[in-house]
């Protein structure tokens, strides 16, 4: 499977944090458990293009720079506190999978393929909420 780091031009966000709706975020301890869950979810059919890869090094610099730029606002909302954790984690040498999924029973799908695979959260993005899955 072709993972590829993410360019945090690119990234949805909401009052500048973070919020890639229709996405479940993956957080996993290791490389092995990424390429393993990667691998699991191109068997499940899901395309290359669809699964996006944040490394360590990739993750902690783009993801303070998107705490940094958040408005005003984003200090109210749950994706901040959700990028905080994420970057939190990220600090620690977890990897991240950003997973496009078509609706609540993928989403489930790709939780569930990532807890067998040791996955330490998983948070499903929708339009007006987000619910962790893991």
């Amino acid at each position: 499977m072709s993972l590829f780091a993410v360019d945090t031009d690119t990234l949805p966000t909401s009052f500048g944090v973070f919020r890639p709706v229709g996405h479940v975020m993956v957080g996993l301890p290791t490389q092995a458990q990424t390429d393993t869950l990667a691998s699991a979810l191109q068997g499940a059919g899901w395309a290359s293009s669809a699964v996006q890869q944040f490394t360590p090094r990739e993750s902690v610099a783009d993801m303070e720079v998107l705490v940094e730029q958040a408005g005003p606002m984003a200090g109210f909302g749950y994706e901040i506190t959700l990028l905080r954790r994420y970057l939190a984690l990220a600090r620690e040498g977890h990897r991240w999978l950003l997973v496009k999924v078509s609706g609540t029973e993928q989403a489930a799908q790709a939780a569930e393929l990532a807890r067998e695979r040791g996955a330490t959260l998983a948070v499903h993005y929708r339009l007006l909420t987000e619910e962790e899955l893991i």
